[in-house]
C-alpha cells in the first residue's frame, strides 16, 4: 500500500483527516522508515565486525565509527523508538524539524496514533 492510502487509512481511523494531521502522520512514517534502515545498516557492520571475531565491547564502538553508520546517522530525537518511548515529544520534534503547526494531541493521542502506525506498518 502506498504511504498517501495508508496515511488516509490511519487518518479514517483516528477520525481526523485534516492536511496537518496527514502531515504529521508523513512525517512520523518518513521517521520510522529511515530509522529501520539506520538500524538495519548498524546490524549488518556489527555483524560483519563479529564475523571477523572482533570481541563485542570493542564492536559497539567500532560500529558507532564505521563510515557506513555515521553517513546515515539519525540524531536520538528523530528515531522512531525514541519516539515511541516518548511521544510527548512528537509535536515539539515535528513543528522544529518539519516546521508543521502544533495539533494539541494528549500523551494518549499520540500513544493510539503510534499503535496504529506499527499495526499498519508491521
Amino acid at each position: 500500500m502506498k504511504n498517501r492510502e495508508l496515511i488516509y487509512k490511519i487518518a479514517n481511523v483516528c477520525k481526523r483527516d485534516d492536511d496537518l494531521f496527514c502531515s504529521y502522520l508523513d512525517c512520523l512514517f518518513g521517521i520510522k522508515e529511515n530509522s529501520k534502515q539506520f538500524s538495519k545498516v548498524k546490524q549488518e557492520v556489527r555483524e560483519e565486525y563479529l564475523i571477523r571475531g572482533i570481541c563485542k565491547r570493542e564492536v559497539d564502538i567500532l560500529v558507532e565509527q564505521s563510515e557506513q553508520v555515521a553517513d546515515l546517522h539519525i540524531p536520538k530525537l528523530l528515531r522512531w523508538e525514541f519516539l515511541q518511548e516518548n511521544v510527548h515529544y512528537i509535536e515539539e520534534i515535528c513543528s522544529m524539524v518539519f516546521q508543521l503547526k502544533p495539533l494539541c494531541f494528549s500523551e494518549e493521542q499520540w500513544k493510539y496514533v503510534i499503535s496504529i502506525i506499527e499495526k499498519e506498518l508491521s
